[in-house]
């Protein structure tokens, strides 16, 4: 067999990426369904008949009363075979936020670097979707094509580890993670500036992009699906099946959405074909499809004439059920008899409250008016109507923390001098809730005045203007806003609980280099720009740790950097040290780019040893011609910091040239130690 499975179990059976021991997953000896898994898919697409394997090609609208049927798809299964019917979502669908399974705030997920806060996520949205007898679950935060702003953040390390992390969850619990984005979940960009998306690009290029988040998140996960088509059609990427299977010898699928395999008109085969050739192994359809789907009545013509050979057919079933055996969904299917509409539970409110606990970033601190200190007398909280809702939580939460919280709402419109509050002139602390740009002059009006001023922003906007930051005391991102943050913000904002979040985006400031085609960390250090606050950072209330000496050892094609890390404080402190690597001066793409992290409480006065791996295929070029990273010979210098531009130690690695092999890897598992 061509595809062959083999390569990418024994890769992945090394170890994890970039995590702790502590989160090691339960089927860390090898991937979800193991080399067994990848025989059962062999055997089961020979064993099927023609039309059996075509109608597995795709996932057709079948919604069932009482399992929420808008937007839900199913896979036929083969039920001669025992293969189960299996349901998902359809992922051109925005789910509804106010059912019972709610999207993850992904991007406040992502500012808490924990792998295993990810991986609660994924369990805990595996069970959800078990409870609405779904096994398919769509991961976005990373993609096929470059975007720089999707929902796990601005680099593929972070991202799609973090993916993984909430694909390995997920595969835990018997649900199939799709990798891949839509548009909708793009963060815009304050200039208007649109990726160009309409020339094809061939996955070799992309290799160290977007591809690389992807194969992250499937390592990481050890399993999966891809999804195409979210952001652009699936034939733009050119080579995407050969880099998947026979580059990387992964055995899953790839997967497109509605539409994003293409569309048939008039008959005309050619886009099918293309899909094919694509790489697309399965197709969901949308109601009202019938006819326009790729892989239905336009591949049984193909096959019959001859256009597409039952072997490629063959192929493409076996790497569906490949996938399907890594989630174990085939063996474990969700019965639908459970399936019922119901309140969100209480260990999902507890996670989404851990994700802000963990996730919300300090960003400045002046005259350390953050955490309110009862003494100092009450608080005023100001906000525009809209916000009313989310203010009257927190303040009642800020309350029971044991402060004097009054609120203060505004008029529409009201900014310019004269228009606040009257309550606003007398008062010597003031906390904003702000969730645009349309608050800066009030914000900036405020401060003017002359009393303390903390600001919490509770959007996910990278580009959010802060006219006013020079004039403000506190600024928190706290992302957009969810009802479950109003205990755990009160937490932070009161000092019960110390702010450990980092950012997982530069924060722009709405203000780019002139031709910067991304907004992301290694686009500004390019042009030698300081944004307004960098990838990576975050600032503590309690305390402060100090990164001793650096040390690199390389192992083959891996590289280990060993480091302390020391709390001096009396208080218990959480860091985020951050490891880096940049490619000689001589050399493309020589920006510091993110290699990466370990996420650690350290005791009070206590020292911690750490480790953390990495591959050089970080720092070596693609080659397409031997399906290998190629890594030039020079001097290599890691750098260590708590974020992309605050560097404290630093080391010179030699290497020779080397040849990093293409296939799925994974990096040693990181050790830690106390002293």
């Amino acid at each position: 067999m061509r595809h062959s499975a083999t390569c990418f179990i024994t890769a992945l059976c090394m170890g994890m990426v970039f995590l702790p021991l502590s989160v090691m997953p339960s089927h860390a000896a090898g991937v979800a369904g193991g080399s067994t898994g990848a025989a059962h898919a062999a055997d089961m697409a020979m064993r099927m008949q023609p039309a059996e394997q075509q109608a597995v090609l795709q996932a057709r609208p079948a919604p069932t009363p009482g399992t929420g049927g808008a937007g839900l798809l199913a896979w036929p299964g083969v039920p001669r075979l025992g293969l189960p019917v299996l349901r998902m979502p359809d992922f051109a669908v925005a789910p509804d936020d106010g059912n019972a399974r709610p999207l993850l705030p992904w991007l406040a997920l992502a500012a808490t670097w924990d792998p295993d806060l990810a991986r609660r996520a994924g369990n805990a949205r595996a069970r959800a979707e078990w409870q609405q007898a779904r096994a398919v679950l769509r991961v976005g935060g990373v993609d096929l094509l470059p975007s720089g702003r999707l929902q796990a953040g601005e680099d593929q390390v972070l991202a799609g580890s973090m993916a993984g992390m909430i694909g390995a969850g997920l595969l835990a619990g018997h649900v199939l993670p799709v990798f891949g984005s839509v548009v909708r979940e793009e963060h815009a960009r304050a200039d208007g500036a649109v990726p160009d998306r309409t020339t094809p690009v061939p996955a070799a290029r992309l290799a160290s992009q977007g591809l690389l988040g992807v194969a992250m998140a499937l390592e990481t996960a050890r399993g999966g699906a891809i999804l195409c088509g979210g952001l652009a059609p699936c034939q733009t990427v050119t080579g995407l099946g050969g880099m998947v299977h026979d580059v990387w010898r992964f055995p899953g699928m790839i997967m497109a959405l509605p539409g994003g395999a293409g569309a048939i008109r008039d008959k005309d085969i050619a886009p099918t074909l293309a899909a094919v050739a694509a790489g697309v192994d399965m197709e969901q359809v949308a109601p009202g499809e019938d006819g326009h789907d790729v892989l239905g009545a336009a591949l049984r013509q193909a096959v019959r004439e001859g256009s597409v050979k039952p072997a490629q057919v063959q192929a493409m079933v076996m790497h569906i059920l490949a996938s399907f055996y890594m989630s174990g969904s085939l063996d474990h299917p969700p019965a639908f008899a459970s399936a019922h509409e119901g309140a969100q539970s209480a260990s999902a409110d507890t996670l989404v409250a851990d994700v802000e606990a963990q996730g919300a970033v300090l960003l400045q601190n002046e005259n350390k008016v953050v955490p309110f200190d009862p003494a100092w007398g009450p608080v005023l909280m100001l906000v525009r109507p809209a916000l009313r809702p989310a203010a009257e939580k927190l303040a009642d939460a800020l309350r029971h923390a044991g402060l004097n919280v009054t609120l203060s709402v505004t008029t529409a419109g009201a900014g310019a001098p004269g228009t606040l509050p009257p309550a606003t002139a007398q008062a010597a602390r003031t906390l904003v809730l702000s969730d645009s740009n349309d608050d800066n002059q009030m914000i900036s009006t405020l401060a003017e005045m002359g009393g303390h001023v903390a600001v919490v922003l509770v959007a996910d906007d990278p580009d959010r203007q802060m006219p006013w930051l020079d004039t403000v005391d506190s600024v928190v991102q706290a992302w957009a806003w969810r009802n479950e943050y109003a205990q755990p913000l009160a937490a932070l904002l009161s000092g019960q609980q110390d702010f450990s979040g980092h950012l997982p985006v530069t924060l722009t400031g709405g203000f780019y280099p002139p031709g910067m085609a991304d907004a992301d960390y290694r686009a500004f250090a390019r042009a030698h720009v300081v944004p307004l606050f960098p990838f990576g950072y975050g600032l503590s209330t309690h305390g402060h740790v100090t990164l001793g000496d650096l040390r690199v050892v390389r192992d083959g094609n891996h590289v280990s950097a060993n480091f302390s890390i020391t709390n001096p404080d009396d208080t218990p402190v959480r860091a985020v040290p951050q490891l880096y690597v940049e490619m000689p001066d001589d050399l493309p793409g020589a920006a510091r780019r993110l290699a990466g992290w370990r996420s650690v409480m350290v005791a009070p006065g206590h020292t911690v040893r750490l480790s953390v791996p990495f591959s050089l295929r970080l720092v070596g070029q693609w080659n397409p011609a031997g399906g290998n990273w190629n890594v030039a010979a020079g001097d290599y210098t890691l750098s260590l910091g708590l974020s992309s531009v605050m560097m404290v130690r630093h080391a010179t690695l030699h290497l020779p040239a080397l040849h990093v092999p293409g296939v799925l890897d994974s990096t040693p598992t990181p050790a830690v130690t106390a002293e």
